[in-house]
């Protein structure tokens, strides 16, 4: 029996059907020289907001 579960967003700890995991927004912006970012599953709220805080 398999259960199909919608991915949990690491920053408001929900379960959505449209959360991905994608490299850090935060860091993303700050460095973007960078190539080695966190990948971490958001949201598209929480993604925003995120990077907003950059």
């Amino acid at each position: 029996m398999s259960f199909d579960v919608d991915p949990m967003c690491e920053e408001c700890l929900t379960r959505r059907p449209d959360v991905v995991v994608m490299p850090d927004p935060f860091t993303t912006a700050l460095y973007p020289e960078e190539t080695d970012h966190r990948q971490i599953p958001l949201c598209p709220p929480c993604a925003t907001a995120r990077f907003e805080e950059s």
